[in-house]
This record gives C-alpha cells, structure tokens and sequence, in this order.
C-alpha cells in the first residue's frame, strides 16, 4: 500500500466534498479515493482540470480557466438560417484536411418564420469558415445552399443532428460519419444516421433506435475508445421537473442499454436554478480516457428588477410577450469531466461568462459551447498550436445568429495554481510506462517549479528529489523534467510512485510519461 505524507484538503474538496470516483476504470468497488489504490496511468496524458489525480494539497487550488474571446466564425444570415441557429457541432476530418461545422438553422418568432433545416460549413484552419454549395435540398426555388437535411416543420422529425467520425476499427466505409438526431410526435426518440463523407446522409433505420428520454435537446453519441463501445448522452428530466443528463451504450449503434442519470457529488450538477440545457460531453483527444462536456447552465430568475438592465430590454421586452422565459432565462456554461463516463465532477468555477457588453450576450441560448473542441493554428504571431471552442452568440435576439470562437491553451481548462507564497502538490499513487516526465505548465517571471518523485511508502527517491530538481521558470506545453541534468526515468517504469511538485505563481496543466 502506498503510504502518503502528510495530507492536507484540498482547497476544492473543502467546497465540495470528497467524493469517492472510480478514476481509469478501476476495478468494481475500487475508488480512485482509496488511497491503495494505484493508477495505471501508462503513457495516457493527466489533466488537472480537476482534482481527481490529486492526493493533498497546500497552498494551491484548482483554478478554472476561461476561454479568450476571438473572431465571429460564421454569421448566420441566409434566409434558411437565421436568429434560431444552434446545437452546434464542429469537429476536424484528418482525410479531407477540413475543419466542418453543423448546426440546426431556424428563425424564430411569432410561431416559426421558416421551417427547420441542418447545415454544414467548412474551413480549412478552423478560424474562417464558408458554405459549401451542396445542392442537394431546395429553398424558394434553388438548390445552391449548404442544406444537408431537411426536417418537417411540425416535428415529426428529428430537429438536431450531432454528427462524428467514427473511430470504431469495424465501422463500414459508408458509415464512417455517423449522428443521432432526435425527434418528436408519433415517433418521439433518438433516430440514428451514417454518412460515407459527412454531407450524404441516410437513415440507418425508420424507427427510432432509443425512446428512453426527453430528447428535446442535443443529444449526441461517439465511439469510445477507452471503453469499446458507442456511448450516447441525452435530455431526461428529473421529477421535480430539473433538466438533467442520462446515458445509454450499444455495441452496434442500433441496440442501446440505459445506464441512468449522470451521477455527480452532492453540491454538484444540475440543479432547479442552474439546470442542464445540452451536456457536449465527448472524450478529449489528447486523453482519450477523459470524457470532459461544456453544459449550458439555464438560469430563470423571472421578470425581477435585474432583469431589466440585462443588455437590450426593447428586443427582450418582445420576447417576453412571446413567452415570457425567451425574455427572463439566461445561459452561461461550465465544464464537467470524468474518468468512467458515469460519475462526474463540475468545475469549481463558470468556464464562460455571458461577459461585460451591451449585446449579443445574457439571452436565453447564447454561451451554448458547439459540441467538440478542436485544435487549430493560432492567428496571433509567434504563439503555438491552441485549441478553438465555439459557442452561440445572439441567440432569438435579431433576425440573424452567430457562432463566435474562443481560443484555450492546449490542456487549459484548469490547472493547479500557486500564487505568491509557496505551494505544494502530491499526486496520488500510479505507474507508467514510458522514459521522460513531460509536463504542460506556466510561471510567472518570479515563479518556479520543482518536481521529485515518491516511492511506495511516500519517501523521496534518490536521485529524484526536489533539490536535486533542475526547477523551472517560463511557459511550456512540454518540459521535460531532469535531476541535476538527467530526465531519463525508465528505471522507476512499473513501479508504484508518486510526484510531489512544489511551485510558487505557477499552473500546472497537464502531465505526460513519454517515450
């Protein structure tokens, strides 16, 4: 059993609770917060967007990082799109060298102002984005539009669509793209779809493939590599009426097992005044193991005197006639992760803001995260690779829509943090395999970072000890740690170890044992 020094609470846990979390898929009745149990980590990268790898720390704290707002990506403007364009996906396609984005394109007003229709753009960086001309679905006499379904206007068909690549080794050449979509009336559920390309889709069936939900949300579905099956996360709602998350797995996309609602530490998840409108949970690809999603929290205060020096009161004033939550609930979006796909933990923070403007924000829809987070170029000079998230920007507020992206360090959603006075971080127990410790972390120009390495009974290890630690100072994706010049820890591979990183005004992102 590894014995672990001295335990502090972690300023997280303090707010919200230990909660024991099966982490890697352990063993049935194995808790990652059994502190016997040891992680077999291998070469999969660890995040520290929450404190499920962390042991005790002093000092330091999750912190939550919250994504740089950047360009507006696609201004919905097409007379078949317009204010109501949403439950986005955007994902990269490595065969086509193409960045694409889906959306459900609608205009709302007084009843519908056109019938609901899906949508698919391209772009070759993930920053400026095009329509394709498809020419595949008629509007108003021509077929020069990048209309890819055209659902009925009454909903008796699906109204999303949340299309993947599959990465199942058995998928079939014209299935490599596939989506669920849900639906409606007679036949209320979720219908599945393939695609050869992503643009040609087809029904796999004429029924629906899964009825055992709300569905009137985004519902979205992807092969896990991690656990060698189809996962799909999808609209319940509880009995008191709270929009909530539930799960269902199938090993060949048509025959679906309910796993139940997504469970989550008591002070977490959603709640009546902070429900979940969509989940966009997907495994993040530089750790497949870790599913993270992006819920937009849906907050509904009523018609109180706050809600009339939100941005815009004459357009919410209208909405508010409508219906009078289109005018009084607002959305904003926090993150949420796991290691089993099952139990949960929520940020200890807001991950997007609706943010200080005078419009386009703090209306009920925008802040929705586009489902998937890709890797892009960085426009700005001199800067590494980051990530490009998207979410809704003008939701129902004018006659068009907007899908705006956000730029994040790679690995950013959260870290541990260190301010000025020395802070101290223990990992739980683990093995790995690999020969360097490659670390993704930042200080400032007076902080630093020292990393040593514990055995099984909570000692340092000769010739892996913080003073004997060449510390860091800087900003890097990849440090790869060394003692007094040496990095190579192949002799410590397989054995139960932990680290113990010190640091002052630093973040620590993410680790890696690489090759």
């Amino acid at each position: 059993m590894f014995i672990e020094p001295k335990r502090y609470l972690p300023p997280l846990a303090a707010v919200l609770g230990l909660f024991s979390l099966a982490v890697l898929l352990p063993a049935a009745g194995q808790s990652s917060a059994d502190d016997s149990y040891v992680r077999a980590l291998g070469g999969e990268r660890e995040l520290f967007c929450d404190d499920e790898f962390v042991a005790s720390m002093t000092n330091c704290e999750i912190q939550v990082h919250s994504p740089t707002r950047e360009n507006v990506a696609i201004l919905c403007d097409q007379p078949w799109e317009g204010n109501g364009c949403g439950y986005w996906t955007v994902l990269y396609d490595e065969q086509l060298g193409l960045y694409r984005a889906y959306c459900h394109a609608w205009a709302q007003g007084v009843g519908f102002a056109h019938r609901l229709v899906y949508t698919v753009y391209e772009s070759k960086d993930g920053i400026e984005w095009t329509r394709p001309n498809v020419g595949q679905f008629e509007w108003e006499g021509s077929k020069e539009n990048n209309i890819i379904l055209n659902y009925a206007a009454d909903g008796s068909e699906c109204h999303d669509l949340s299309p993947f690549i599959d990465r199942n080794p058995n998928a079939s050449p014209d299935a490599r793209y596939k989506a669920t979509g849900a639906a409606f009336g007679e036949k209320a559920g979720v219908f599945a779809y393939k695609s050869p390309d992503g643009i040609h889709w087809t029904p796999i069936s004429d029924q629906p493939v899964y009825t055992e939900g709300a569905f009137d949300s985004q519902n979205l579905s992807f092969w896990s590599e991690a656990e060698g099956k189809y996962v799909l996360y999808y609209r319940i709602f509880r009995g008191d009426g709270t929009r909530s998350i539930s799960r269902a797995v199938s090993d060949d996309y048509i025959h679906w097992t309910n796993e139940g609602e997504l469970l989550f530490p008591e002070g977490e998840g959603p709640k009546p005044g902070a429900q979940y409108y969509v989940n966009q949970i997907l495994p993040y690809y530089r750790a497949k193991h870790l599913y993270i999603g992006f819920p937009a929290r849906y907050v509904d205060n009523g018609l109180v005197k706050a809600t009339e020096n939100l941005p815009r009161w004459d357009l919410r004033q209208g909405r508010i006639a409508l219906f009078q939550r289109f005018g009084t609930a607002v959305t904003d979006s926090v993150y949420i992760t796991s290691r089993d796909g099952i139990h949960f933990r929520r940020s200890n923070d807001v991950f997007l803001r609706p943010g200080l403007r005078t419009q386009h924000n703090w209306a009920y829809g925008d802040n929705y995260i586009a489902w998937n987070v890709v890797e892009t170029a960085s426009p700005r000079d001199d800067m590494p690779r980051e990530l490009s998230l998207y979410a809704v920007e003008s939701y129902a507020t004018e006659d068009w829509s907007r899908l705006r992206r956000y730029s994040l360090r790679i690995d950013g959603f959260g870290s541990v943090h260190a301010k000025c006075v020395p802070g101290e971080m223990t990992t739980r127990p683990f093995t790995f395999t690999g020969k360097e410790l490659s670390v993704n972390l930042a200080t400032s120009a007076a902080g630093q970072v020292r990393v040593e390495v514990l055995d099984e009974n909570g000692e340092p290890i000769p010739g892996f000890t913080a003073g004997e630690c060449d510390f860091f100072f800087g900003d890097t994706l990849d440090w790869r740690v060394s003692w007094n010049g040496n990095s190579d820890v192949s002799a410590l591979a397989g054995k139960t170890i932990a680290l113990r990183f010190t640091l002052t005004e630093a973040d620590i992102y993410s680790l890696k044992f690489e090759e």
